[in-house]
């Protein structure tokens, strides 16, 4: 089996359990960023990675062949995804934890060519920085939310996302009290997000449910929205 293969299958499984970026594979893997951006790129347009942020996770081809427990996950966040775009017509995403990141497990776009035009100019890192990390890291303990937090200095997205630890704060505790999620420009200019917790017992793992779309759509149908998303959590 060719060194590069190795490497490739290697990078694949430290992506199983936690969205990593090129230096941390790099490191593990002990060789340069240069000589894995370019494997990273290939395994990209082969499906079997996709980009998140400043992260990199399994894509749809590396989903495709997850253990019975996961897949059947994979299966009722599809359902969820399918049943929210019909309600909504917008693009609908299942996300799960993954280390420190997120890792997409089941989408539903409105457009062919939105999913491009929802990545941010400059790659956010911290689950923090979208709602959709927020209904993750609201299931968390104290001890690891907090954890997330102890950064410093506390980067600037735009003037809409979390000024500091205790804007994220809010957020969390009006999650964890039963709201949604909300998200308004705070890594896109003009994309709007809201997302709720999907508890997912047999898993172990924080999962979420959300809903994207330009944010003045999402402002005035976001009452539909919310009542869409509990549905969704409630019936799966």
């Amino acid at each position: 089996m060719s060194t590069s293969l190795l490497r490739g299958l290697r990078a694949l499984e430290m992506l199983g359990s936690e969205a990593l970026g090129v230096s941390e594979i790099a490191r593990r893997l002990g060789v340069d960023k240069a000589g894995v951006s370019r494997m990273l790129g290939q395994l990209h347009a082969e499906g079997w990675v996709l980009r998140t942020g400043s992260r990199y996770v399994l894509g749809e081809r590396a989903l495709a062949v997850l253990p019975p427990d996961a897949a059947e996950v994979r299966r009722r966040a599809t359902l969820m995804v399918d049943e929210l775009h019909a309600q909504t017509g917008r693009t609908a995403i299942v996300l799960r934890l993954a280390g420190t990141g997120a890792q997409p497990i089941a989408s539903r776009s409105a457009s062919r060519g939105e999913a491009a035009a929802l990545e941010p100019d400059e790659p956010f890192e911290h689950l923090w920085s979208t709602a959709g990390g927020i209904a993750l890291i609201a299931q968390l303990p104290d001890p690891a939310l907090e954890a997330l937090l102890a950064v410093d200095p506390w980067p600037v997205y735009s003037p809409a996302a979390p000024g500091d630890a205790d804007a994220v704060r809010a957020h969390v505790q009006h999650v964890r009290a039963g709201g949604t999620a909300e998200e308004r420009s705070w890594t896109v200019p003009g994309l709007g997000c809201s997302a709720l917790p999907w508890p997912v017992p047999p898993s172990g793992l924080p999962h979420a449910v959300l809903v994207l779309g330009p944010a003045d759509e999402l402002d005035h149908d976001a009452e539909l929205v919310r009542r869409a998303l509990q549905a969704c959590v409630r019936a799966h």
